[in-house]
C-alpha cells in the first residue's frame, strides 16, 4: 500500500515566433491534499529548465480537500508536469505546422534559462534524434485521422522525458576478509531496483575481485546509514559511498606493499605493482581491513544543472466504432549517466513507460463526493495495465558520462521513463483521432463523441 497521487489541474501558456521558437512559457499548477499536510507535488519542477524562452510564469498552489493522503508516488512532479507540458507542445507543433522532434530541437536551450548556470550533460536532443530514426518516425501522416488500418485510426505520437538529477548523503563500508574476500555493509535497501547487484558490481570492479567473492549485506540499522531508496538517487549515491569505502581500501593496501596508489593494479584477487604480484590473502596476512566511505550532495547543483533525458515514440490504434484505444508499439530512449547496470537500467524504464500506458489509458483514482472514499478500492475496477495492454517496448540507452554528478558519472534512472510517457500516447491518439485528450486518462468516452 501506499499514498495516491496528487489530483492536479495545470494551465499551461506558450509562445512562440514564427519559426517555433518560444518566447513565453506559463505553467500554473493547483495541486491537493488533506488540510495537515505538507506534500505538495512538485509540478512544475522541470518547466523552468527544459525548454528555451525568456519570458515565464509559474506558479503552484495547493487545494485542501478531504479525501485520501496524497503523497510522493514514483516521479513525483514530472510524471504529471511534463506529461502536461509535453502535450501543449504538441498542441503547439499542430497550431505551428512544425513536426513535434523538430518544434523540440529548436527549443532545447544552451544553458539553464532562468538560472544562467550550464548544463552538466544535456542529451535531449540526441534522444530525440535517435528516437526518431529507431521509431520510423519520418513515416508518420502529419495529418490526424488520416492513417487507418480496417476500422482502427492508426497515430504517432511522441514526447521529451526529463527528470532533476539528485543526490542524498550515504554511507558504505567495505570490509576485506583474510581470505580476501569483500563485504559491502549499508542499511540502504534494495526494492526490486537491483541495489544488491550494483553495490557488489562496484566493489569487485574496484577491488579486482570476482563478484562471487563480494557479499553485499544491506537493511540492517548496525550498518552505516545509506541513502535509501527514492528519488532515483539510490545506486548514485550509496554506490558513490562504496566506490570511496573502496578507494581508502586501495589505499591501505598500496601502503602495505609499499607503492603507491597510481602504481596499484587490482585484478582477480590480486595486487600488481610492477612486475610483482600478491594474493590478497597473502597481503593480509590473516588481518582484517575495513573503511567507510560518505557521500554528500556537494556544491555542484549551485554551479550547473544536473538532470536526466530522454524521448518518448508511441503508435497506438484507435478503434473508429468504439473508441478502444490501443498502444501498438513505443520507445524510449534515455540517458543518464554512466549506465552501471543496463540489465536494470533496462528493466527499470519499461516499468516507467508501463506506468505511463497505465496513466494515459486505464489509471483512475474516483472519490465519493460526499464524503470523499475512494470508490474504486480493488483491482476489478481501479485498471492497472496488463499483459494484454502492454506492446512490445523497446528502451535504448544512450552512453553518456556526467563528472559533475559523482565519481562514478552516473545519474539515477529510476524513474525517468515515467516522466512524459503518457504525453507520447495521448499525441499519438491526437494524430489518430484529430480528437485532443487533455483529462487523464484517455478511456473511451472522452475519445468516441469526437471521432472521424
Amino acid at each position: 500500500a501506499t499514498m495516491r497521487r496528487s489530483e492536479t489541474r495545470q494551465r499551461i501558456r506558450l509562445a512562440a515566433d514564427d519559426t517555433g521558437r518560444l518566447t513565453g512559457i506559463g505553467h500554473e499548477a493547483l495541486v491537493s491534499n488533506l488540510p495537515d499536510e505538507s506534500f505538495s507535488e512538485p509540478v512544475t519542477q522541470a518547466t523552468p529548465f527544459l525548454y528555451r524562452g525568456e519570458n515565464r510564469v509559474i506558479g503552484h498552489k495547493i487545494a485542501r480537500v478531504n479525501r485520501t493522503c496524497a503523497g510522493s508516488v514514483r516521479a513525483p512532479g514530472e510524471s504529471v508536469g511534463v506529461t502536461a507540458l509535453e502535450t501543449a507542445m504538441d498542441e503547439l507543433a499542430h497550431a505551428t505546422g512544425i513536426d513535434p522532434v523538430e518544434l523540440r530541437k529548436r527549443n532545447v536551450p544552451e544553458q539553464d534559462p532562468t538560472k544562467d548556470i550550464p548544463f552538466s550533460s544535456h542529451t535531449l536532443t540526441q534522444a530525440l534524434d535517435e528516437g526518431a530514426s529507431r521509431f520510423g518516425w519520418d513515416k508518420r501522416n502529419a495529418t490526424p485521422g488520416a492513417t487507418r488500418d480496417g476500422e482502427w485510426l492508426i497515430g504517432m505520437g511522441m514526447a521529451s522525458a526529463v527528470r532533476v538529477n539528485m543526490m542524498q548523503p550515504a554511507n558504505s563500508r567495505v570490509t576485506l576478509t583474510p581470505e580476501g574476500r569483500a563485504v559491502v555493509e549499508t542499511d540502504m535497501t534494495d526494492i526490486g531496483t537491483g541495489t544488491y547487484a550494483i553495490l557488489t558490481q562496484i566493489a569487485s570492479e574496484m577491488l579486482g575481485l570476482p563478484m562471487d567473492r563480494v557479499e553485499t549485506r544491506l537493511g540492517d540499522t548496525d550498518f552505516p546509514r545509506g541513502s535509501g531508496s527514492g528519488g532515483s538517487w539510490g545506486a548514485a549515491s550509496n554506490g558513490t559511498s562504496v566506490f570511496l569505502a573502496c578507494e581508502a581500501l586501495r589505499a591501505q593496501i598500496a601502503e602495505r606493499i609499499d607503492t603507491d596508489e597510481e602504481s596499484l593494479t587490482l585484478t582477480d584477487g590480486a595486487a600488481i605493482s610492477g612486475n610483482v604480484r600478491r594474493e590478497l590473502s597473502e597481503i593480509l596476512a590473516g588481518d582484517t581491513l575495513s573503511a567507510e566511505g560518505h557521500s554528500e550532495p556537494g556544491e555542484a547543483e549551485k554551479k550547473v544543472r544536473q538532470a536526466t533525458y530522454g524521448s518518448y515514440f508511441a503508435e497506438v490504434g484507435v478503434n473508429a466504432v468504439t473508441g478502444e484505444t490501443r498502444v501498438r508499439r513505443m520507445l524510449g530512449v534515455f540517458a543518464a549517466g554512466r549506465i552501471l547496470n543496463p540489465k536494470t537500467a533496462r528493466s527499470q524504464c519499461l516499468g516507467g513507460m508501463t506506468f505511463g500506458i497505465g496513466m494515459a489509458l486505464t489509471e483512475e483514482l474516483m472519490h465519493d463526493a460526499r464524503d470523499g472514499h475512494i470508490v474504486n478500492r480493488d483491482f476489478a475496477e481501479y485498471h492497472l495495465p496488463v499483459n494484454a495492454d502492454v506492446p512490445q517496448i523497446d528502451v535504448v540507452l544512450l552512453e553518456e558520462r556526467d563528472s559533475w554528478a559523482n565519481p562514478l558519472q552516473a545519474k539515477g534512472i529510476g524513474e525517468l521513463g515515467i516522466c512524459g510517457a503518457a504525453a507520447a500516447i495521448t499525441n499519438a491518439i491526437f494524430n489518430a483521432t484529430g480528437v485532443r485528450v487533455r483529462d487523464y486518462p484517455a478511456t473511451l468516452d472522452k475519445i468516441l463523441t469526437d471521432l472521424p
